[in-house]
């Protein structure tokens, strides 16, 4: 089988064999040697080095007891698009596989809170208002986001760069208490050592408009990959032209941020303001 350097695609569909293999509860080694090959190979499909077929994925498959349907499923995963781009409809798994391999991250916000740093309160609130989420299903969704917060508090966490504008401070999801809550938060969060937190004030923030909400994901193993999302679908892409937009966009949003200290200011200032009974921050 021929190799290819890791793209987003295939560690996301090694990823997806993985889970299946575990949940079979079979080791590497005894797969391997089931489906014929070395357990080389078969921990480079794992991890996203192989060039995947669609013999060698059902045959994977169907050594884990996958269900005929979840095999066409898993195989829609692996259908390619344009190269340098993966769409995923529900892509908080594939985005998680890239957020715990990372060394460094960089988000842009120019619309909400990251959700690397909402509070449970502010997560629901905006979780609420998103006519795509069952009321049922909320409070599991809001569960996953903070979930994803645990790489915020872990050993060697990615060194983090967040950008936000203060158009976000000022959108009251949840009322006051809610908001007061979140810009402590912030405050606190910004203090970690490997945190940056920097505001983009209302008067540099066209810039921050045009480059839209963004995370640029920096990696030891292989190459960035940069994360979009609408409310309908997630977009991770590895072109290097698009790469270096972003990274360029980014490096002029720092130009135009205010100071890590002065962000801080300007996040206690808002959390006091938010503190107003019958007021709200203007």
């Amino acid at each position: 089988m021929a190799y290819k350097t890791s793209d987003a695609r295939r560690r996301d569909m090694g990823a997806e064999l993985r889970q299946w293999r575990e949940k079979a509860g079979l080791a590497g080694k005894v797969l391997a040697r089931k489906m014929g090959m070395d357990p080389s190979t078969l921990s480079r499909l794992e991890s996203g080095q192989g060039l995947f077929t669609e013999t060698t994925i059902m045959v994977y498959l169907a050594h884990c007891g996958a269900p005929a349907e979840e095999a066409e499923r898993v195989l829609r995963i692996a259908n390619e698009t344009e190269e340098g781009y993966l769409v995923r409809h529900h892509a908080l798994r594939t985005l998680r596989l890239h957020e715990t391999t990372a060394q460094r991250m960089q988000v842009a916000a120019p619309l909400l809170v990251p959700g690397l740093l909402q509070t449970e309160d502010y997560a629901r609130a905006v979780i609420e208002l998103h006519d795509l989420v069952e009321a049922p299903q909320v409070a599991s969704v809001v569960s996953g986001r903070l979930a994803r917060q645990e790489l915020l508090k872990r050993w060697r966490a990615p060194e983090f760069t967040f950008f936000i504008y203060e158009a976000v401070l000022r959108c009251p999801f949840g009322g006051n208490r809610v908001m007061n809550e979140q810009m402590l938060h912030l405050a606190f969060v910004a203090g970690r050592p490997h945190v940056t937190l920097r505001i983009v004030p209302f008067e540099r923030g066209g810039l921050a408009a045009l480059t839209g909400q963004i995370t640029l994901m920096d990696f030891a193993d292989h190459g960035p990959v940069v994360y979009t999302e609408s409310t309908v679908a997630g977009l991770f892409v590895e072109r290097p032209d698009r790469i270096e937009r972003c990274r360029d966009m980014l490096q002029r949003l720092g130009g135009v941020a205010l100071t890590e200290a002065h962000s801080r200011e300007l996040l206690v200032q808002l959390a006091s303001e938010y503190d107003q009974p019958g007021e709200r921050a203007p």
